[in-house]
C-alpha cells in the first residue's frame, strides 16, 4: 500500500486483514473496516460519541483534526441533519481520507485545510459540538490547549454545547501533570467537566492511556449524563459497547494545586528582565 510524505508527517496506508490503517510515522491514527467504511477498531474514536450524551440533538459540529475521517463520516451518517466543519492542517491527510478512507463528498461536510487555532480567528459559525483530536506525534499542540484557545472555542459554542478532547495521559500518578494542567484550564472556562480514561473501569488511573474530556455549561448532572450513556442516548448512538462507556467515568478529584493554567506565551515586556 502507498506511502506519502507531507510537510508534517510520513504517512502510510496499510491493509491489514479486514482493516485499512492510516499510520503517522510510528502511530496508528485511523482505521476502517474494508467491508464497512463506517466501522473502526480504534477504541477512542467510538468514545468521542460521548459528546452526544451532553448534547443529544446537535445540528452542527467542528472537528479539529480529520485524520482518516472516522469520526466525521460516522457522525455524518448517524446524526443527520448535522452539518460538520472539519479542520485539518495537512492537505495530504485530506486527500488520503477521501481516496482511501471513504470520506463522503457531501454538502453537510466542509473540510478546511488550516490550523485549528487560526480557523477560529476568522470563523463566524456557532457549533453544538467542538471536538479536538489533533496530535503532533503523541501530544496535542500547545496552541490548542491554552485558556485563550478555550475562550475562543466558548465564543463559537452554543449555550448548552459541549467541547470534547481526546487526550493521551493519566488522571493520577507521576505522569499526570500535563492532563491535570489541561483539566484545570478547562475547568476555569466551563462549569461542568467530565473525564473518561478509557479502560479504567478496573480502578487503575495512573497509567497513560487515551482519555476523553467533556466540558459544557449545559444544565446536566453526572447521573443524567450516565443515564443517557446507558440508554445509548435513547438509542441514537449505535457504536459498539457505548452503553458501558459510563463505567470509565473518573469519579476522583483532580489535583490542581501543583499545576498551572495553560496560557499563550506572552511577548517580553519593556520592563521584563532578560538574560544576557
Amino acid at each position: 500500500m502507498p506511502e506519502f510524505d507531507s510537510p508534517y508527517h510520513r504517512l502510510h496506508v496499510i491493509d491489514n486483514g479486514a482493516w485499512r490503517l492510516l499510520k503517522f510515522e510510528r502511530n496508528h491514527q485511523s482505521s476502517m473496516a474494508l467491508d464497512d467504511p463506517f466501522e473502526t477498531d480504534i477504541e477512542y474514536v467510538n468514545y468521542l460519541h460521548l459528546a452526544l450524551a451532553v448534547k443529544p440533538d446537535p445540528t452542527s459540529a467542528l472537528v479539529i483534526g480529520l485524520g482518516g475521517g472516522s469520526l466525521v463520516k460516522r457522525m455524518w451518517r448517524d446524526y443527520a441533519p448535522i452539518e460538520i466543519d472539519a479542520v485539518e492542517i495537512d492537505e495530504q491527510v485530506v486527500q488520503i481520507a477521501r481516496e482511501y478512507f471513504a470520506l463522503p463528498d457531501d454538502e453537510r461536510i466542509r473540510v478546511f485545510i488550516d490550523d485549528g487555532r487560526a480557523f477560529l480567528d476568522y470563523c463566524a459559525e456557532t457549533y453544538d459540538l467542538i471536538v479536538v483530536d489533533a496530535f503532533d506525534d503523541d501530544h496535542i499542540p500547545r496552541p490548542l490547549l491554552t485558556e485563550e484557545f478555550l475562550l475562543a472555542c466558548r465564543d463559537h459554542l452554543s449555550a448548552d454545547g459541549v467541547i470534547e478532547y481526546n487526550v493521551i495521559g493519566a488522571a493520577t500518578g507521576s505522569h499526570s501533570k500535563p492532563f491535570r494542567s489541561l483539566y484545570r484550564t478547562v475547568a476555569n472556562v466551563w462549569r461542568n467537566v467530565w473525564v473518561f480514561p478509557i479502560g479504567s473501569a478496573d480502578g487503575v488511573t495512573d497509567s497513560t492511556r487515551n482519555m476523553i474530556l467533556l466540558a459544557s455549561d449545559a444544565e446536566l448532572s453526572t447521573d443524567e449524563l450516565l443515564e443517557r450513556i446507558a440508554s445509548r442516548v435513547d438509542g441514537r448512538v449505535t457504536v459498539t459497547g457505548f452503553e458501558r462507556f459510563g463505567e470509565d467515568l473518573y469519579r476522583g478529584s483532580v489535583r490542581s494545586g501543583d499545576v498551572a493554567i495553560l496560557t499563550d506565551p506572552r511577548p517580553p515586556g519593556r520592563h521584563e528582565n532578560r538574560r544576557r
